[in-house]
């Protein structure tokens, strides 16, 4: 922290709560994420820490080598792991198999173990607790312009939440890591060299596929600049996850709802936002807009696609 406050790091590129930096460390490379105070609290660092036991030995995982609460008129969680050189693919439709072969893992690297409680939890666990909460705290936000969004949250969210509901299972967890998309798999090397997946800001542990219903929107996209689907990338997507997680196919209109509560803006998300930048606001909420005036047509192109997919061969339970 003493290096980053004195220049002597490079601060990585992001529009998120958190700040990333590059830092060498005599022939080491290292990956320093520090957290906003606000996510800054021993549960969470007794979450990164649970994670990290879960994943030790996946060839994409990148270990965390330290972390801890650093000192201060308010605490910031430091966690630090190599850094790892690359590129992200500017087309995330292509890492279609290697995204579910990462989802498999997931799914599989919690079973057996005690997770604490205070641990689990998603993008979807705020609205399944208490929506219309939610909604109420968000709304002073969306006036003006984004005013449609308010409107898009009323009328959707009771359909999203009982989407997301079906999907939620109260005897498993699965390590969930909060941001898996394409992008967020880098390939060294070249297209052939190793993977390994970044950003584990939100991981933690979960009762629902979340992950796979968020790559479903990030991954299958048509293009990074809107939220067109592909339905040749949804199907390939979805093809994936039969052989894969495990997650039945004719769930995939229900994938995309659950998926799709990550795009419903929260009260906390802005005003943590709004505190790193004030530019960053209406960049989200331009961005989540043009996700909801899409997501009618997307919708029915998912079930559309899930219908026609050949049904003579079962997929295996979910986990």
């Amino acid at each position: 922290m003493e290096l980053i406050a004195d220049g002597r790091a490079g601060a990585l590129e992001g529009r998120g709560v958190n700040a990333s930096y590059r830092l060498a460390d005599g022939d080491r490379e290292l990956s320093v994420k520090v957290h906003c105070p606000e996510r800054s609290r021993a549960v969470e660092l007794r979450r990164v820490s649970a994670v990290d036991a879960a994943l030790r030995g996946c060839s994409w995982y990148p270990p965390v080598l330290d972390l801890g609460l650093h000192p201060g008129g308010r605490p910031r969680l430091v966690v630090v792991r190599p850094f790892v050189p690359g590129a992200a693919s500017e087309d995330a439709r292509e890492h279609a198999a290697a995204l579910a072969g990462v989802l498999a893992e997931l799914a599989g690297r919690a079973a057996g173990r005690a997770v604490a409680e205070d641990t689990v939890g998603d993008y979807a666990s705020a609205w399944l607790a208490d929506g219309e909460r939610e909604r109420a705290l968000a709304a002073p936000f969306l006036t003006g312009r984004w005013a449609p969004l308010a409107r898009t949250a009323e009328l959707r969210l009771g359909e999203l939440l009982a989407g997301a509901a079906r999907l939620t299972r109260t005897d498993a967890v699965v390590v969930h890591h909060g941001d898996l998309h394409g992008r967020n798999l880098i390939r060294g090397a070249g297209t052939r060299g190793p993977l390994t997946v970044i950003d584990w800001d939100e991981a933690g542990f979960s009762r629902r596929p979340a992950d796979a219903a968020k790559a479903l929107w990030l991954t299958c996209r048509a293009g990074r600049g809107d939220f067109v689907l592909d339905p040749a990338a949804v199907r390939a997507f979805l093809e994936q996850l039969r052989t894969g997680p495990g997650l039945p196919c004719s769930g995939a209109a229900d994938l995309a709802r659950l998926g799709a509560l990550w795009f419903l803006p929260r009260e906390e998300h802005l005003r943590l936002l709004g505190e790193r930048g004030p530019d960053l606001v209406p960049w989200y909420l331009d961005w989540v807009a043009r996700f909801w005036a899409r997501f009618p047509g997307n919708l029915e192109r998912v079930a559309r696609v899930a219908a026609a997919l050949p049904s003579g061969r079962r997929p295996r339970p979910a986990r």
